[in-house]
């Protein structure tokens, strides 16, 4: 089993808040909706995965995957500076009345605020549109993967994502994954590459510097800050299934961008989905799925 040393995958700035603002906006897209699209696949011959292979659907997904969010500690107070981190969600379901969010565990912790991002990393202040309800990596029954909850407060609000439109599909079972699977991050959109381990323990390092045990999956592409918690996807029978979330990578200290191939292959960490269920499963039992 490879143990490797990961940085984790959100970004933390300080963000100042005006007091000029009444409603507390720092600054906020004239259309916060982002029409981008999620690239096509990769043209790259795909060899889907068996027919054994299974996935759930969501009933309904307030917030599409690739979804951008910002996680603070506390409340921002006009006039202070803040410390925020910048993420991405892998994708989003309903239990009854409540929605819910995935995204990576090392983003923050329970009882931080989740705020409505732009592209451009423009965070609403207005008010949060969810809360993180739980974060497996700080649990004291942890399952040592890097998978957090967010209970989304607000599913009407306007938030950033790469495609509103997108039908969510996620991995319950994985017999074998294709040669190729994506991954989309807030920070470097769409990267592709191949499958390496499907299991491993990864030292991932926080924002604080804390070293986390997690237990993950890893492949030949690209992620840097911002990515932590997008969706990684592949085609499995003829339909984009998420397999996971984006965890961790080593190669953020270099630098690089995901277009400059002078480094070699780059490696990132993510969390397998179906593992990312069976949490999901005791955390929220009553969630809404299809399942195929």
């Amino acid at each position: 089993m490879d143990i490797g040393i990961w940085a984790g995958l959100a970004v933390v700035t300080a963000a100042g808040v005006s007091t000029a603002v009444t409603l507390g906006v720092v600054s906020q897209a004239n259309d916060p909706i982002s029409t981008i699209a999620l690239a096509p696949a990769p043209e790259t011959e795909v060899v889907n995965a068996s027919s054994q292979d299974s996935w759930r659907m969501p009933e309904t997904s307030p917030w599409a995957p690739g979804t951008s969010v910002t996680i603070t500690a506390t409340e921002p107070v006009p006039g202070e500076t803040i410390s925020v981190g910048h993420c991405t969600v892998a994708y989003s379901f309903t239990a009854g009345e409540r929605a819910y969010a995935v995204t990576a565990s090392h983003c923050g912790s329970p009882g931080d605020l989740v705020w409505s991002t732009s592209d451009e990393l423009s965070v609403d202040f207005e008010a949060p549109v969810g809360t993180f309800s739980y974060s497996d990596l700080y649990s004291p029954d942890t399952n040592q993967l890097d998978v957090g909850i967010i209970e989304i407060i607000s599913p009407d609000y306007p938030v950033s994502a790469p495609n509103v439109q997108a039908v969510t599909l996620v991995a319950d079972e994985l017999v074998i994954l294709p040669d190729v699977i994506c991954k989309y991050g807030t920070t470097t959109g769409e990267t592709c590459g191949k499958p390496l381990d499907s299991t491993g323990v990864e030292l991932l390092t926080d924002s604080d510097g804390v070293e986390l045990r997690a237990v993950a999956a890893t492949a030949e592409m690209c992620a840097r800050a911002g990515d932590s918690g997008g969706p990684v996807y592949a085609d499995l029978d003829g339909q984009r299934v998420i397999v996971g979330l984006v965890s961790g990578t080593r190669d953020a200290a270099i630098g690089q961008s995901c277009e400059d191939t002078s480094a070699g292959p780059m490696i990132l960490s993510y969390t397998a989905m179906p593992d990312i269920q069976e949490v999901i499963d005791r955390v929220v039992p009553d969630a809404d799925y299809r399942i195929d």
